[in-house]
């Protein structure tokens, strides 16, 4: 059976193999808690940047659709001034016949 000396001893270097632990973890602790800072600046920096994009994106489907509209109404236009010249084609080659 120990000593009580030796069980003594045996309790000082638990505490500090103990207390090296315990500074190991609060050291790793520290570096996580600034790691997860540095992360939430980062996200919010991307939703910020998500935002402005998606912005832009609805702004340039916007565009993207007036321009086919205006596109669309011109061919169509075009599509009326082609029957008629051919009711005029029709109309004088029907004379000729």
């Amino acid at each position: 059976m120990p000593t009580q000396e030796e069980r003594l001893s045996t309790v000082e270097q638990t505490v500090v193999v103990l207390g090296k632990g315990i500074r190991d973890i609060h050291h790793n602790e520290t570096i996580l808690l600034g790691l997860v800072s540095e992360q939430g600046k980062d996200i919010r920096e991307m939703k910020v940047s998500l935002g402005a994009l998606h912005e832009r994106l609805d702004a340039f489907e916007q565009s993207v659709e007036n321009r086919f509209g205006v596109l669309e109404s011109r061919f169509e236009e075009q599509d009326k001034k082609l029957d008629q010249v051919l009711l005029l084609l029709n109309t004088l080659t029907s004379k000729a016949e």
